[in-house]
């Protein structure tokens, strides 16, 4: 793509801004200007550049895109949300270890934009964020990878409850120490009705994946493989899809575990 209109699209933010609005449809300058909050001596400037690059049209009083422009926002929007993704924690993104995640997913990355980052609390360092525990008590239905023996990890062990349905992913390491350790837990886990083991056998950098009817949450390593209990979590169907749809991909290369198997 030619840089000239690289710059048009991406630099200036009203013109981001009235061509994702027009997206939908065309818009009058007085429903312009109201919608997007700025004046038309301060918005007019950038119609006019959109115009003579042919991404806009005025016709029966209405801004609307263009065929060409049509195609440039339907790709630049997914592209835009992840960066604001990713701006909106920079640091933490720059210092993820994200090798383990398929390339097919990170670049759905624009469907974290709702979540929120929790760090851990100084008070409580050892403690997962209450969030995290109280919408894993409430939850019915447990989806979830561990790569990490993980504060949480014997709440899902332990969760009896009945109408609980868990599925685990984890990893051999993993496995080996339930086995080793917490032989009981693991026994009384498997006993459940609505209960499934899975293991990889390949190593991924993920330190924890959670989805649930209530919430979803990421634990990514650190570019040096630390885990520093910081939590991308979320509420919203686009995010709760993308982790579920992860988990899945993981669960469809891991071998179930039978009671009769161990």
């Amino acid at each position: 793509m030619d840089k000239d209109l690289i710059d048009m699209l991406f630099m200036s933010q009203k013109r981001r801004a009235l061509l994702l609005l027009l997206k939908d449809g065309g818009r009058k300058i007085e429903e312009v200007v109201s919608i997007l909050h700025v004046t038309p001596t301060g918005m007019l400037p950038q119609i006019k550049k959109l115009k003579e690059e042919n991404l806009i049209l005025h016709e029966n009083r209405e801004y609307r895109l263009t065929p060409l422009a049509e195609i440039l926002v339907e790709k630049m929007e997914p592209l835009l949300n992840i960066l604001e993704v990713i701006e909106g924690n920079l640091y933490y993104w720059q210092e993820r270890d994200l090798s383990s995640i398929p390339h097919s997913f990170l670049e759905r990355l624009n469907e974290l934009k709702s979540c929120s980052l929790i760090e851990p609390d100084p008070d409580n360092i050892f403690e997962p964020p209450a969030v995290l525990l109280e919408n894993i008590q409430r939850s019915k239905k447990i989806l979830s990878f561990l790569s990490i023996f993980h504060p949480v990890f014997p709440d899902f062990i332990r969760k009896n409850g009945k109408d609980t349905e868990t599925t685990l992913i984890i990893t051999e390491k993993i496995y080996e120490r339930l086995k080793t350790d917490f032989q009981k837990d693991l026994e009384l886990y498997m006993a459940g009705e609505k209960r499934q083991l899975f293991v990889c056998s390949d190593e991924i950098k993920i330190a924890m994946l959670i989805k649930t009817e209530c919430f979803m949450s990421a634990d990514f390593l650190t570019s040096k493989g630390a885990f520093d209990q910081e939590t991308i979590i979320g509420f919203e169907p686009a995010p709760m899809k993308w982790i579920e749809d992860l988990i899945m991909y993981y669960k469809d290369e891991a071998q179930e575990i039978k009671v009769k198997n161990w």
